[in-house]
């Protein structure tokens, strides 16, 4: 189930002058430089799309395009300065609108998405917990639960360390404490501590530079196309975190023993799409102390800068 938003323009007499359509006709006059070749690409009857134009124009009070003749190229139409500022706003509404829609929807209509935080890893080559490392002044993790508060139906932390479950435990969160030795044991934890989802999303627990806005923005993506699975990148360069729709659930379930989810991305790489983020730090994790020195470096610069 989906709402689609579709905007209609309507003259002083309730008629219908503007919308997708015409939009794109002049979108396309403004490609191809000719409105008959604007309409046939369009598949459209060179009369009908004259009479569109001519019932906006009507209705809006100035021209859309300016017709020139005769000349070395044979004539062909343009847009009109006034006509390239209409569309220009008309995509700007549409698109407000249209991400309007999107947000009241998940408001009236709320998908089940959860979230499985991975607090699991050892930290061997930290040489401890690094998840309760400090960094600028909060504890890695907590970066990560602020990153996915309240954006979904259940969230759960899966962890082996008692102080990262004393911490879930003071901010309310859901944590799962166990001490199974594989990655696939944590997944599974996670995966049968949601229940019934329609999509779930893996989010490492040390990417402190990770940002809440980034995490809606793959949640938008997983709602708009619903059996894909999106998963954010940088350059090009596929990494953290993965949303999996429903369909992939029962194989995380049943993952190979000491394998992760990365083993159901390359079971359906046809199935795989990437959003790209605007700052590879976001997607950057800590393995050692050094790396963790680096990104506190980097995060201060940010803020100087």
């Amino acid at each position: 189930m989906k709402a689609v938003t579709k905007i209609v323009f309507l003259d002083d007499q309730g008629e219908k002058f503007f919308g997708e359509g015409p939009f794109q006709l002049l979108r396309a006059v403004e490609e191809t430089g000719s409105l008959r070749a604007a309409a046939m690409s369009m598949n459209m009857a060179y009369t009908k799309a004259l009479k569109v134009l001519k019932n906006a124009e009507a209705a809006l009070g100035f021209s859309l395009t300016a017709r020139t003749t005769g000349g070395k190229d044979g004539g062909g139409s343009q847009l009109t300065s006034e006509g390239r500022e209409w569309i220009v706003r008309y995509e700007a509404y549409r698109n407000a609108c249209m991400e309007a829609n999107r947000q009241l929807y998940r408001e009236f209509f709320p998908e089940k998405t959860g979230c499985i935080i991975m607090a699991s890893g050892l930290g061997k080559r930290f040489g401890g917990n690094k998840l309760m490392a400090d960094f600028l002044g909060k504890s890695m993790i907590e970066y990560v639960l602020d990153a996915t508060e309240g954006l979904f139906a259940k969230r759960v932390v899966v962890t082996r360390h008692e102080d990262v479950v004393r911490l879930c435990e003071q901010r309310n969160v859901d944590v799962i404490f166990h001490d199974l030795p594989h990655r696939s044991d944590t997944v599974r934890l996670g995966m049968e501590a949601l229940g019934d989802m329609d999509c779930c999303m893996f989010c490492p627990a040390d990417q402190p530079l990770l940002r809440r806005e980034t995490v809606e923005a793959l949640l938008h993506c997983a709602a708009d196309q619903k059996d894909r699975i999106w998963r954010t990148c940088s350059n090009g360069l596929p990494g953290s975190p993965v949303i999996f729709p429903k369909w992939a659930f029962e194989e995380l379930k049943r993952l190979p023993e000491g394998t992760g989810g990365s083993w159901v991305l390359k079971e359906h790489p046809e199935q795989v799409s990437l959003m790209e983020v605007s700052d590879a730090h976001e997607l950057m994790d800590v393995d050692t102390r050094e790396s963790l020195e680096l990104l506190k470096d980097y995060s201060m610069k940010v803020k100087h800068d």
